[in-house]
């Protein structure tokens, strides 16, 4: 019977971790656009092109919105990533190794962020936020679980 339990448990785990995985990826893309969008009042396209500012509103021409959308993509990608190792990370309690994230990404897009620092800040911030909020969150509810 104790064993049958343990491979409840493990199973409810695995379970719990998988959704939580992939609510975290399936959802955070949309929560940064969205977040984005709400701040700063502007499309993402817009957002990301070559030396924007918050304040300006003009249209990016054909080859900036390219390279924005370029930004977004290779953004898109490197978010996904980082959803991934944080919430691996918080779920095994890592949590002193979160800021190896932040200075790689920070030193592999230090160029980027020169340019535009609003676009990949802002996208950053927002992204480790939500990824720590749905990390935590699957971890109690892992916890809270496996207590029972």
């Amino acid at each position: 019977m104790e064993l049958t339990k343990e491979i409840l448990f493990s199973n409810w785990f695995l379970l719990l971790a998988v959704a939580g995985a992939l609510l975290l990826l399936f959802s955070s893309g949309t929560v940064v656009r969205r977040v984005m969008n709400i701040i700063y009042k502007k499309n993402l396209t817009d957002l990301a092109s070559a030396n924007s500012d918050a304040n300006t509103v003009a249209k990016p021409d054909a080859s900036e919105e390219k390279l924005a959308k370029d930004r977004i993509s290779t953004g898109l990608i490197i978010g996904k990533c980082e959803n991934l190792i944080i919430y691996l990370m918080v779920l095994t309690g890592s949590y002193t190794a979160l800021a190896i994230i932040f200075t790689a990404k920070t030193i592999i897009r230090k160029e980027d962020i020169a340019k535009n620092s609003m676009f990949f800040l802002a996208g950053t911030m927002i992204n480790v936020t939500y990824s720590l909020l749905i990390s935590i969150l699957v971890k109690l509810l892992i916890i809270t679980t496996l207590s029972c």
